[in-house]
């Protein structure tokens, strides 16, 4: 596998419609992204395949899928818009029937590590928590605590509420979490833990056969989310 970067791929050319007054327009998505892709900060500042309608001036993001590719460690993480995301089960099988493309020529190998998102801001976090070396597994178990056993003084609603890795603050010593309410889309609170905490969960979870087996239990497929848990 190649261990150099590459640019950011793009899909072909299509004709797309401004929602707001239906301007038709040629666009250039770009569907496929590598480390060290210009295209990454572009994604990570929400603006990937946002598009300005020359005619009334709306923005508007495409929904199509994007693929970000990790060679050298081996990672996929595939972003799939979808209307119903109770429909991840599906997926799942596209996503395998993907990866069997996309590595058919290394049999030899083992599978890579495959990760499948349907919304733009959980395909963002997957590839923060990826470059940023943490296990994504564990950072959903650790969701999972602090959405249904809270601290004191700080009660979180899985009803009502999301968590969202922060990736913002690199040099932060704290693995933190921006709290979203599920209805307004938009950022409410942060919360926080030590990322010591963080080292000693992974290495309980991941230290010992017996919990790394439950953790796989817990998300046996592509689609690795605390969503899951609840369908």
């Amino acid at each position: 596998m190649a261990n150099e970067a590459a640019h950011a791929e793009h899909d072909k050319m299509r004709v797309v419609e401004c929602p707001k007054c239906d301007t038709p327009r040629e666009v250039l998505p770009v569907t496929v992204l590598r480390p060290g892709d210009e295209a990454l900060a572009i994604l990570f500042a929400g603006k990937l395949n946002v598009v300005a309608c020359a005619h009334c001036g709306a923005s508007f993001s495409l929904d199509v899928p994007v693929l970000f590719r990790d060679d050298e460690t081996r990672h996929l993480i595939y972003f799939l818009p979808l209307d119903n995301p109770d429909k991840w089960r599906d997926a799942e099988k596209q996503m395998g029937e993907l990866t069997g493309k996309v590595f058919a020529d290394e049999p030899d190998l083992d599978p890579p590590t495959c990760r499948l998102t349907f919304r733009r801001s959980d395909f963002i976090e997957k590839i923060a928590i990826l470059l940023r070396d943490l296990d994504d597994r564990v950072v959903e178990y650790i969701k999972y605590q602090l959405l249904h056993h809270p601290g004191e003084g700080f009660d979180l609603d899985p009803v009502r509420q999301r968590l969202l890795f922060d990736f913002s603050r690199e040099e932060d010593e704290n693995l933190a979490f921006l709290v979203y309410d599920r209805e307004t889309n938009q950022p409410t609170a942060r919360t926080h833990l030590p990322m010591d905490t963080y080292r000693e969960i992974a290495d309980m979870l991941l230290g010992n056969k017996s919990l790394e087996q439950e953790l796989s239990q817990l998300f046996p497929g592509a689609y690795v989310s605390v969503e899951r848990l609840a369908n």
